[in-house]
């Protein structure tokens, strides 16, 4: 089933004492654009979040919320920048030179730039991303399940929209033979009036107001109307990404419409057309939450 792309999920787990809590909020959106917020600074892990939510979701603002917390004081790797190092004894024995300055460079001189130690907590390990990804999958359990739910409701509204526009289309298509004559009736009413005071021959006038009204004929434009509705249909039921294709579909049924209305001026006809631009409208903007 077609899943919309409004949806939240939540997901929580407990792994080494390290806990993780991630919600993810999608809202309807051309593409996938993933925006992520959590405590660590790793690109690694970002990479591995973004990695896990494409593959459950093409299309969609993507926002995910992460926590994590531990049952224990934080624990650090503490790492030293040697060339940053280097490069501050350098700069002070610069210094010593041009103050000539006895006093000696000691551990204490440098123990001030704290910067020359690179600490690294123990969130950023493997349990911290093992916590995260399993609170990950269950968030996205819970998210895929509400963008289902959401898409079922989207989809039989759809339906019921396009039933209403075939049972429009039977009536335009009872009404087009009879509109039909109706315009050949007035064309060659107008024809004749135009022509009192030339001599025509009314085999002539029977020929061309029978190529005229043949423009004006809409049977075409009936069939391919109901063929792109019977498509949506179907793709409607399809369980992958439709919601492009749904676009697509709405845009050739609108012209057909437009056709059908600047082709006919038959009274039920032009009401109906409105009819059929009113519902068709309706599934353009369910579709544009559909993913």
């Amino acid at each position: 089933m077609a899943k919309s792309m409004t949806g939240f999920g939540v997901g929580e787990s407990l792994v080494n004492g390290i806990s993780s809590k991630v919600e993810i909020k999608t809202v309807n959106n051309k593409y996938c654009d993933i925006k992520v917020k959590m405590p660590l600074q790793s690109l690694d892990i970002l990479q591995k979040i973004e990695d896990m939510i494409q593959k459950r979701i093409s299309r969609g603002s993507v926002n995910v919320l992460i926590k994590t917390d531990r049952d224990h004081d934080d624990i650090y790797q503490i790492k030293l920048n040697e060339d940053l190092l280097l490069s501050y004894l350098d700069a002070l024995n610069r210094l010593k030179e041009i103050t000539r300055l006895d006093e000696a460079i000691n551990l204490d001189s440098l123990l001030r730039h704290k910067e020359i130690f690179d600490f690294i907590k123990k969130e950023e390990d493997e349990y911290a991303w093992e916590a995260i990804r399993i609170s990950l999958d269950k968030a996205l359990d819970s998210l895929i399940l509400s963008r289902t739910e959401e898409g079922e409701k989207l989809i039989a509204d759809i339906f019921k929209r396009l039933d209403k526009m075939m049972i429009t289309i039977h009536s335009i298509e009872e009404d087009k033979d009879q509109s039909l004559k109706d315009f050949q009736l007035k064309l060659k009413q107008k024809i004749q009036q135009l022509s009192q005071e030339i001599s025509l021959d009314e085999g002539r006038i029977e020929m061309e107001v029978s190529i005229l009204a043949q423009k004006s004929d809409i049977s075409e434009e009936i069939t391919r109307l109901k063929c792109h509705v019977n498509h949506l249909k179907r793709i409607a039921s399809n369980k992958t990404p439709i919601g492009r294709k749904i676009d697509f579909y709405t845009q050739e049924i609108g012209r057909e419409i437009n056709t059908i209305g600047a082709k006919s001026n038959h009274k039920n006809i032009s009401s109906n057309i409105i009819k059929l631009k009113e519902e068709l409208e309706k599934i353009k903007e369910q579709s544009r939450n559909i993913e």
